[in-house]
């Protein structure tokens, strides 16, 4: 019995995360929305448009530089009320060369000559931005002419101090089904955007007010995500703005993808450390999000395992054989079609159910890199 109850109970908090949590959240959605009219047709002519600074930190980023100099030049906002602070860290190619052959005064680039990391370039360029409102981007995302705008005008209601736009992944490679899963996930955010307690931002397109900004640690894996939450955990409302658009290329290769993913999960682990303050059931809602959405998911990986290895005893009946059966084939399954050759060829339901064997591997595998320490805080993308 005991072994039946570790089972089922394993994958009930799968289901929960998985399936129960995002029904019982669009719910209360739709609950407010009813109640409520969502600001979002807010006439631009009709706002004070506050000062703005778009701040990249960037690293080896020749190919995509000057292609992003033209997109933040050709951004749709007010030209005295808006810098770009791009930081580069330490980089080895032309990537200063060019920065520094950009003449637009609205450009302030600064090119650092040791390489410390993403987070300590971004903490650098927000202390010396003379702005009221911060929007941050990756050197790889291309933004919508009118995303700043969209994103800004929400900072006219005092109760807002982060709002983040809607990224989407060119789907050039990569051998995942990542197309399917990133909508999940932005219905998801859509849903905790409408009560007010966005769980993480999209770090290639996210905004908030410079006095809430506080800088986090120099070894931050996941700055966008703890950020956004030191908003919440001071009472400050985190929506998403989904007309605000970036897009960035999608990995390389399958195995850049995973080292992403690896090195996502051990920031996530980091960022239950920094932000274990909204772990507090006094943040209500936002709380039981943040439970349900991030905490109880990233255990997924140990719930299966455990759930997996307390079917082991029970292999003399006849359903829980079958079972365990099921769900190593179904691990065997996820390694052989995580090749782009076998993947890219099957229905998406199996590509799904691939990638989340693959994604929860990646967690469990940043977990250790976490504990170990051996996760490096820098970043090559490997292009």
């Amino acid at each position: 019995m005991v072994f039946k109850l570790i089972v089922w109970g394993g994958w009930g908090a799968i289901l929960y995360t998985y399936v129960a949590f995002p029904i019982v959240l669009a719910a209360l959605a739709a609950n407010k929305r009813g109640r409520e009219n969502h600001p979002l047709d807010r006439d631009f002519a009709s706002v004070s448009w506050p000062n703005v600074a778009l701040v990249v930190a960037a690293y080896n980023e020749e190919n995509v530089i000057q292609d992003k100099l033209e997109n933040c030049l050709s951004i749709d906002y007010p030209a005295d009320r808006i810098r770009f602070y791009i930081g580069s860290d330490g980089s080895s190619d032309a990537t200063n060369a060019i920065l520094l052959s950009c003449s637009d005064s609205r450009l302030h680039a600064t090119c650092f000559e040791q390489r410390r990391g993403k987070i300590s370039v971004l903490n650098d360029l927000v202390a010396s931005a003379e702005a009221e409102v911060i929007v941050f981007s990756d050197a790889n995302t291309q933004l919508a002419i009118d995303s700043v705008k969209l994103l800004v005008q929400h900072f006219a209601d005092p109760s807002i101090g982060c709002v983040s736009g809607e990224l989407s992944y060119e789907q050039t490679g990569g051998g995942s089904d990542e197309g399917i899963y990133w909508k999940y996930e932005n219905w998801i955010k859509r849903n905790e955007s409408a009560l007010g307690f966005l769980i993480g931002c999209n770090g290639g397109i996210f905004s908030l007010r410079r006095s809430l900004y506080e800088p986090p640690p120099t070894d931050t894996i996941v700055e966008d995500f703890v950020v956004s939450m030191k908003v919440l955990e001071h009472g400050s409302k985190v929506i998403i703005e989904p007309r605000a658009r970036g897009v960035e290329p999608a990995c390389a290769s399958a195995r850049l993808e995973m080292v992403r993913k690896i090195r996502i999960g051990a920031g996530n682990w980091q960022a239950l450390r920094l932000n274990r303050g909204m772990l507090n059931p006094r943040h209500g809602l936002a709380a039981f999000a943040f439970w349900s959405h991030k905490v109880i998911r990233w255990l997924v990986p140990f719930f299966y395992l455990i759930a997996l290895g307390a079917l082991i005893p029970l292999l003399h009946e006849r359903m829980y054989a079958g079972l365990f059966a099921l769900n190593v084939a179904g691990v065997l399954f996820s390694c052989v079609a995580s090749v782009p050759m076998v993947g890219n060829r099957l229905p998406k339901v199996l590509r799904a159910g691939a990638y989340f064997f693959m994604m929860n591997y990646a967690l469990l595998v940043g977990f250790f890199r976490y504990m170990q320490g051996s996760q490096r805080v820098t970043w090559d993308r490997g292009r």
